[in-house]
């Protein structure tokens, strides 16, 4: 036992090793066993669970971008909502006037330059939370990494412009951006 223990102590197999070690010790036996058992039915199901694995990972990285962006747009929509309510009220009144069509585009342009600078602080955020592990193993692997922040970041913007093709026909609606504002 001491034998065993003094091994085990000069491999330095530390939590993340014993894992590495596992997994190819049982690669390595399945191996062997579809080699000369099984007639290579192990080989042959590797693809299709190559391939689940990878829309398993994807998945994975599709649903930790999304949480990044409805986060974020969860906090920006109170002051979205407040602002669109303000116009769209303006906007469905009989009585408009220049000087109310003027107080409504400042007051929409200064907000949504706040909704728009709060969402991508928030994301930003929530960039750094979840990709701090990604950016610390940069410096010791090369490229898996940088694939994976890269596929993360590719997701955030397929949501940010599913987001923006949703609200721009709402703010497009409004009456500061018609010609005819009905004066």
């Amino acid at each position: 036992m001491d034998r065993f223990k003094n091994l085990i102590s000069k491999l330095d197999l530390r939590k993340e090793k014993v894992i590495s070690l596992l997994l190819t010790l049982v690669l390595t036996t399945l191996i062997f066993l579809d080699n000369n058992y099984f007639d290579h039915v192990l080989l042959t199901s590797t693809y299709f669970f190559s391939m689940a694995f990878l829309a398993v990972l994807l998945v994975a990285i599709m649903l930790l971008a999304g949480h990044a962006v409805y986060k974020s747009a969860i906090h920006a929509s109170v002051g979205f909502g407040v602002l669109i309510f303000l116009a769209q009220t303006y906007c469905n009144l009989e009585t408009k006037t220049p000087d109310g069509i003027e107080a409504l585009n400042t007051l929409w342009t200064i907000g949504f330059i706040f909704i728009v600078y709060e969402f991508f602080n928030k994301l930003q955020e929530a960039y750094k939370a979840h990709t701090k592990p990604l950016r610390d193993d940069i410096k010791t692997k090369k490229w898996e990494p940088t694939l994976l922040m890269v596929i993360y970041s590719i997701f955030i913007l397929i949501y940010i412009s599913l987001i923006t093709k949703v609200l721009t026909p709402i703010v497009l609606d409004l009456c500061i951006y018609k010609s005819d504002i009905g004066l």
